[in-house]
């Protein structure tokens, strides 16, 4: 079998490869959601007979607690994958965030990550847009600063602020550098520093078009030591 000697092909190819993984995934998740179902009944009834000894009552419970936190996992994914592309309604971005952070926690905390949110608990980061959109845009952003810093031990920080006009939200990492030149290029499509069989090169600047849909801007700030990666939407009028 010839194989594509056109970076481009092996761009697509790869594309082509997460779009069925993404098929194959939903499908997944909803077969493991069944399993999952199946084992909590079982420990309802197995919780619920006078005759239980402690260990076992407490094997139960550690059961109980781990098939609903992957039963929650599961949640959240299909909660993004089946959000609603075209609508545009009153967004909160700390939920964006929160729910964005909760995906990703896992695979950072395996990184040797550190991955957390700062925002006013007071403040309403309320802006119109698309939610699918704008989690797409930030996990995009967390992905990114993710492997910018892989094998740091690094933090990542997602933040919001707002002004009578506008919600920010950053996304930072302690560490890391752009090492694409010009930096502003980390924008454009096919961009990447990784293999196209991990990464399309499509993060950013799908990032960046979702900002600007919204009427915002998406852009980069160079710190010493990190990056820092700045979305700004208007907010709701």
């Amino acid at each position: 079998m010839d194989t594509p000697q056109n970076p481009t092909d092996d761009v697509l190819i790869a594309l082509n490869r997460s779009a069925t993984a993404a098929r194959l995934l939903s499908s997944a998740v909803h077969e493991v959601n069944n399993a999952l179902q199946v084992i909590s009944g079982t420990v309802e009834i197995l919780e619920s007979r006078p005759d239980v000894d402690p260990t076992l009552a407490r094997s139960l419970e550690r059961l109980r607690t781990q098939s609903a936190r992957a039963a929650g996992a599961l949640a959240d994914v299909l909660v993004f994958t089946k959000a609603p592309i075209d609508e545009l309604i009153p967004v909160n971005l700390r939920d964006v965030a929160v729910h964005s952070i909760a995906l990703r926690t896992f695979a950072a905390r395996r990184a040797g990550l550190a991955l957390r949110l700062d925002a006013d608990e007071s403040t309403p980061f309320v802006v119109r847009g698309n939610r699918g959109r704008l989690q797409q845009a930030l996990l995009n952003l967390i992905v990114n600063a993710e492997q910018a810093i892989a094998g740091t031990k690094g933090t990542i920080v997602v933040a919001l602020a707002a002004d009578p006009g506008s919600v920010t939200l950053t996304v930072s990492n302690e560490g890391g550098e752009v090492t694409v030149q010009p930096a502003d290029r980390i924008f454009d499509r096919w961009v990447s520093t990784r293999s196209p069989h991990e990464c399309a090169g499509l993060g950013l600047w799908a990032a960046r078009q979702i900002a600007e849909a919204h009427a915002g801007t998406l852009t980069l700030e160079e710190r010493s030591p990190g990056v820092k990666l700045v979305m700004r939407i208007p907010r709701r009028s």
